[in-house]
Order: structure tokens, then C-alpha cells, then sequence
């Protein structure tokens, strides 16, 4: 097939298959606004925020272990761009897009393994060129390398059949894989990387970070740890098939370039492959598709790594295993309330940007406080213009009539009065449970017998100095008290909605 030919069938399946070409002007215009110094955190924010998937996987990265040592959750982009910083955020956001590309393509060709090692690759020549004698740019070596192996990927993803001939030709151990890659697409997957990553407005750099070892110009260190560490982890995962090179002679390339010895690359590897394990879920990646089985080849330095990092692996995906099965046992467990709160903020924050309907927005705010805690039903109440009307507007969760039948009510002058008494004085009131600290002789008896519940909280809505409302949130008798989490999650949700309402 002629190279033309080639490029012509993977930018029209790139077309069809996803918007790849346009996700880049995405990420440039982040990278555009991260490397100007006139930017701040929030300019940065906007411009990570018009992607609503990638917004929610930021802030899920910036509140996991490798950025969040405690305190409150990051909910907010602004907040989740000052603790990442804006070197980093440009090359994560790159990676996660990267990601979303790719990742859900054709199992059976193991695309994410192919994207693993990509990110993998990304985090050792960072950390080398970081380490290097020669004070390389660690930030311009990760995001060459990541982009090392897009052909690859990219032809995986879009000729899967000829991908998979490719791969049928190259187990038979008879040519180069080079000489395959030319024979099957008019070029190698260097040439496709290059093109891409060209058309769609990559920095000169990065382009040829993607050329072949024999092309790259002496000196750009950044260019050439990118192409001599995907070399390394061609030796460790048994692709280097024909044996053009040792595993000896690719530590001394990167000796040479970084002025590091063997040793140092081979901890410097190994301590990126336990990085990239520990934070491979953060980026939607299984730590599964990394397994390389361990099989010794006789030499001692490269069997000692393979060893160690298989035992990496092993223990990796174990404790994904650990997590996953307790998630699918325990409905509505706090992990999965804590990733569905980010995931609700970030989706009314941008409806609240896009103009969205007020009653969509409050209904989404609703939904969220019943989803993202452990309470049982949640609801928006409204009062008339006198004061003196209380009518249910949204609510969401299970035995909803009683709580719908109690505060569709008129003001009496009763101790029924006690949630009008509430409004009025603008303040929030949690009751953990109704059957501690004498809540039941002061709590009117109608609303203990026909809401049944055993604790409950109720946040006033105000709007310009004027109660317009109530959002009301509890938990059924015989659950158990609220606690601080529930009333952290209404409270948040609370003021989402009176940012919503100033917003209308």
C-alpha cells in the first residue's frame, strides 16, 4: 500500500471514528494558555472546562492520593490547576485525551496496553530527563514521549485488520517490524506519528521526538530520551523481535545522553512503573493491561527489573481487584459518592455557564444530594410571595409521598410552623437524630409520625435578601443518624443552587 494511501484511510476513519483532530485544539489551547505568563489559575480553568469529561477527570486526579494529602475534596477546576500546577496540567490533560481516544478500540489488539506503555514511557524520560547531568526540560521529554508511539496507536485504532496482519507477520520472527510496518502501510508508524501530530498543530519538538533513532539531530536531548526510553520498554516487553539491539545497548544510549549510569536508569524505570501502577486508575487504564509475564532471558540486569516489576504488576492488580468487588457489593457506598459529587459538580457548574434551564439545574442540585450521600430523599421547596405557602416543587428519592404530603402546607400559627419559623431566620438546621438531645418534644409531632425519619437537615433558599424556599434532605427511621458527610454534601449542593438562582 502507498503511504498516501495510508494516511488517506486513517484521517477519514478518524472522522468517523471520533473528533481526535479537533480534541487537539483543545489541548493547545491549554497548553497556549499554561505556558503563558500572563495566565492565571483561572483562565487556565475556562479553557479545561469548555471539555466537560476532562473537567471531571481532573478533578478526580487532583483529589486522588498522588495530589490530595486530606482536608476538604477539590470540586472546583480553578482549585484543582493551583495544586496540580500548570506544568503538569497541560501534559495531564494531554495524556487523559489521549486516553478517551483510544482506550475503548478493539480489545483484542490490546490498545491500552499500547496506551499504558505510552504513559508509562511519558513518566520515564520525564523523571530521566529530570535526573539528567545535562538538565533537560522534564515536562517537553513527557509529552514527546507519550507521543512516541501515536502511529502505532493510531493505526491499531483505525486498520485494525491490517494492524492485526502486522502483528501475525511479526510472531513469525522472519523480518524486522520495521520492514513490516513499510511493506503493509507505505511507511512506518514513526512517519504516520509525525503526520498526525503535524496536522493537528504540535509544537516542531514534538514531531520529532516521533523520528527514528537514526534521524534524530544530536543534541535535542529531550527528543532523544523520548525514542531511547520507548526502546527500553521495547527490550523488557520482548518486542525488540529480531535482536537489532541488547538491553545493555539501550542503558548505554541513555547513559550517554543523560550522563545517568545503568543502574541509576534501571531504579529511575522501576520506580516509574510503581508510580504508573499506583496512578493508572486515575487515568482510566488497568494496571492489567501492563502485565508482562516473566520469563528469563539471561540476562541478569534486565531478568532483575522484569522480575521486580512483574511482582509490581501482580500486586497492582490485585488491589484493583480489592477495590472493584466491594464497589459491586456495596450500593451507594462512599467511594461511589464521592467520584458521582465531582462528577454532579462539574456537570451544574456547566450548566450554570451554558445558560441552562433553572428548573434542569435544580433538579440535577436535587438529584445530586440524595445520589452523593447517604440520604434517602431529598426535595425543593418553594413559598409564595406572601410567605405563607410552602409547595414541593422537585424531589427525588424513596417514600417521597409523606415528605411531599407534609410540607405542601399552609402557615397556621402552629407548631407546624417550625420550617416557616426556619426560613425566615436564613439559617441552616441539622437534627442528626430526632431521638437524641430532645429533638422529639421540640420537632411538631405531625411531621415525626408522617415523615418517619430519624435525622434531617434544611437549608433556607435566599435570593437577593428574599426567601424564596427551603431544600429539605433526611434519613428514614431505623438508617441511622446523618453525619457530617451528608450535611458537607447538602450543604455544597445548597450553595450550587443559590448560584444557580442569582445566575437566572
Amino acid at each position: 500500500m502507498k503511504f498516501s494511501d495510508t494516511l488517506r484511510i486513517i484521517y477519514e476513519k478518524l472522522d468517523k471514528l471520533g473528533d481526535l483532530p479537533v480534541f487537539s485544539a483543545t489541548v493547545n489551547r491549554i497548553q497556549q494558555v499554561s505556558s503563558s505568563e500572563e495566565s492565571d489559575a483561572m483562565a487556565l480553568a475556562m479553557a479545561i472546562m469548555k471539555d466537560a469529561n476532562l473537567s471531571a477527570k481532573i478533578l478526580k486526579i487532583a483529589n486522588s492520593s498522588t495530589y490530595h494529602r486530606g482536608g476538604p475534596a477539590i470540586t472546583v477546576v480553578s482549585r484543582a490547576v493551583v495544586l496540580i500546577g500548570f506544568a503538569k496540567i497541560k501534559n495531564i490533560c494531554l495524556t487523559l485525551k489521549l486516553i478517551e481516544g483510544f482506550h475503548q478500540s478493539h480489545p483484542d489488539l490490546n490498545v491500552p496496553g499500547l496506551l499504558m506503555r505510552s504513559f508509562l514511557n511519558a513518566n520515564i524520560a520525564s523523571d530521566l530527563s529530570m535526573r539528567s547531568r545535562h538538565q533537560g526540560d522534564p515536562e517537553e521529554a513527557y509529552i514527546n514521549a507519550l507521543l512516541f508511539g501515536l502511529g502505532e496507536i493510531v493505526v491499531a485504532h483505525t486498520m485494525p485488520s491490517a494492524y492485526r496482519k502486522m502483528l501475525v507477520e511479526r510472531r513469525k520472527g522472519t523480518h524486522p517490524w520495521q520492514k513490516i510496518q513499510k511493506a503493509m502501510l507505505g511507511g512506518t508508524f514513526s512517519d504516520i506519528g509525525q503526520d498526525l501530530a503535524r496536522s493537528w498543530g504540535h509544537p516542531p519538538q514534538v514531531v520529532q521526538a516521533m523520528a527514528q533513532k537514526d534521524e534524530v539531530t544530536e543534541g535535542e536531548e529531550a527528543t532523544q530520551i523520548a525514542g531511547l526510553s520507548y526502546e527500553l520498554l521495547e527490550q523488557l516487553y520482548g518486542l525488540d523481535d529480531m535482536g537489532e539491539h541488547s538491553f545493555g545497548e539501550s542503558l548505554d544510549d541513555l547513559g550517554t545522553v543523560t550522563g545517568l549510569s545503568a543502574e541509576e536508569i534501571t531504579e529511575s524505570a522501576l520506580r516509574c512503573y510503581q508510580r504508573v501502577s499506583q496512578t493508572a486508575s486515575d487515568y482510566g487504564l488497568s494496571c492489567g493491561s501492563m502485565v508482562r509475564n516473566y520469563v528469563p532471558t539471561g540476562d541478569d540486569a534486565k531478568d532483575e527489573l522484569m522480575r521486580q516489576m512483574a511482582f509490581i504488576t501482580a500486586q497492582s492488580v490485585e488491589d484493583e481487584r480489592e477495590i472493584e468487588a466491594p464497589q459491586e457489593r456495596v450500593k451507594g457506598s462512599r467511594y461511589n459518592q464521592a467520584e458521582q459529587q465531582l462528577d454532579y459538580l462539574n456537570q451544574v457548574t456547566e450548566m450554570i455557564n451554558q445558560g441552562e434551564a433553572l428548573p434542569k439545574i435544580l433538579k440535577t442540585i436535587v438529584t445530586a444530594m440524595e445520589k452523593c450521600s447517604q440520604l434517602d430523599r431529598a426535595q425543593l421547596c418553594l413559598v409564595n410571595r406572601a410567605g405563607d405557602q410552602l409547595e414541593v416543587k422537585i424531589a427525588e428519592g424513596e417514600a417521597l409521598d409523606p415528605i411531599q404530603s407534609y410540607f405542601t402546607r399552609r402557615k397556621d400559627g402552629s407548631q407546624n410552623d417550625m420550617f416557616f419559623r426556619v426560613m425566615s431566620r436564613g439559617a441552616t438546621l441539622l437534627v442528626s437524630d430526632l431521638d437524641e438531645n430532645g429533638w422529639l418534644e421540640r420537632i411538631p409531632p405531625e411531621f415525626v409520625q408522617e415523615v418517619e425519619c430519624q435525622g434531617f437537615v434544611v437549608a433556607p433558599v435566599v435570593v437577593k435578601d428574599r426567601v424564596i424556599g427551603m431544600l429539605y434532605g433526611d434519613r428514614l427511621k431505623g438508617r441511622g443518624p446523618l453525619d457530617e458527610q451528608d450535611f458537607k454534601v447538602f450543604s455544597q449542593f445548597a450553595s450550587q443552587a443559590r448560584l444557580a438562582l442569582l445566575n437566572a
